[in-house]
């Protein structure tokens, strides 16, 4: 071989190297960084995180939608699904004034249901202003319908579907 014909070869091959090192700094710079929430393979607290925040969502709905559904079915009032309710006694605040004694009992809505949505509105449709979990106990406000209105902890009032809730 020619010396010119190595020098094209040896210019060539400087040239297809630099073509890859670029082509590899691109290449690396648009693929996601392993392990991340963008990485097609996660880590597995990240999709056990995942999975169980779209199971909650999706409970929570399937039960608001079974509860309205046993509400059109039986329009009575009386629900004929099987729901898990736990006993609880009754918060009872007492105050005491110079002069009487009285006593007032404040009635609470006990979540029946896994993840339920508090609205804010009595309707399946309405903005979810956030949720509760099985066991929280939120103050009565009123009822509306097959709704409770709650009054949560910052103050604020929501509704929940009275078919996963109960009124003590």
């Amino acid at each position: 071989m020619s010396k010119g014909g190595i020098t094209v070869l040896v210019i060539a091959s400087i040239v297809f190297l630099a073509i890859g090192f670029v082509v590899g700094q691109v290449v690396q710079a648009t693929v996601n960084t392993p392990g991340s929430e963008d990485d097609p393979l996660v880590s597995q607290s990240y999709v056990e995180k995942l999975v169980g925040e779209r199971t909650a969502t999706l409970q929570t709905q399937i039960e608001e939608l079974q509860a309205e559904l046993d509400s059109i079915k039986n329009p009575n009032g009386t629900s004929t699904a099987t729901t898990n309710t736990n006993t609880s006694t009754t918060n009872t605040n007492t105050s005491t004034n110079t002069n009487t004694s009285t006593t007032t009992t404040t009635k609470t809505v006990e979540i029946t249901g896994n993840s339920v949505n508090l609205r804010s509105e009595p309707n399946t449709s309405a903005t979810i202003l956030g949720s509760a979990a099985k066991g929280d106990k939120l103050t009565y406000v009123a009822t509306q319908g097959d709704w409770y209105k709650v009054k949560l902890s910052d103050g604020t009032t929501a509704w929940v579907y009275s078919s996963l809730a109960k009124l003590n």
